[in-house]
Parts: structure tokens; sequence; C-alpha cells
């Protein structure tokens, strides 16, 4: 199957990250996961991603401290650097961390798993890796 774009899929919770993978999967994406932040650092510092999938909450948060924001701003400069887009897919998103990741960051779009939509998921996804293929000039890194 071809390769139609590498994907970061950045989720503590199994079900949500193996359900996420599966459906990029058969949609013909190479996909890597991470369960918490410093997984989620090692690949990005290792692989070129043109997506990364993130959830806001990690298993390393704490009420005042969301681990999926912080690795927002490790994102900004691959955003510069790579044109590797993120979204957001969150069960506790509000407006508030909506309005701060499109003010703040390179956000390029926000989805709650409670109203997760799964053909809108995929049209996401698939705008986001040609975003990131326009903004790099298609070319692709070898670390792959």
């Amino acid at each position: 199957m071809e390769n139609l774009g590498r994907i970061l899929v950045v989720e503590d919770r199994s079900d949500w990250r193996k359900k996420l993978t599966g459906i990029l999967k058969e949609e013909g994406y190479s996909v890597r996961e991470a369960a918490n932040y410093d997984k989620a650092v090692s690949l990005l510092q290792k692989h070129v991603f043109d997506l990364v999938l993130l959830d806001l909450r990690l298993v390393d948060w704490n009420e005042r401290d969301f681990k999926g924001m912080d690795l927002l701003n490790d994102l900004d400069k691959l955003a510069d650097e790579q044109g590797t887009n993120v979204i957001i897919i969150t069960g506790y998103g509000t407006a508030e961390h909506a309005r701060k990741a499109f003010k703040d960051h390179h956000v390029f779009d926000f989805l709650t798993k409670a109203k997760f939509d799964l053909q809108e998921f995929k049209t996401l996804v698939a705008e986001a890796i040609e975003n990131a293929y326009a903004k790099r000039g298609d070319i692709l890194d070898e670390k792959w």
C-alpha cells in the first residue's frame, strides 16, 4: 500500500491510540504512536512527520500542567522547519484551550472526542497532510 503521509499519534489512552492508528493505517498512512510526552519528543527527534495528532492531557499531566500544551511548543519549531501540522484531539477541550492553541501555536485544527466524526477526521487528516507537503515543497526526509 502506498504511503500517503507520516503521522505521529500522541494519545495516552490505548483505546483511542489504537482506534486512531487503525483508521489511519487503513487509509494508507504510516503511523507511529506515543503514549506520553517523553516518547513523543523522542520520536520527533528521530523522525520527520507530516502530521501530529495530539491529545492535550497525557499520562504525565497534572491539574495545572497539560503536557500536550508543552508539546505544542516543541511542535512550533517543527512546523516552521519541516512543515509538520498538528491536529488536536482531546476529551477535555475547552474554548480557552482551542483559542490558545490557534493563537499561540501552529495548530491545523481542533477536534473533541465527544463529537468525533469519522468522515470529518479523515478529511482533516488528508487536508493537513496535503498542506504539510505544500509548505515543505513535497520534499520528504529520509529519517522515517
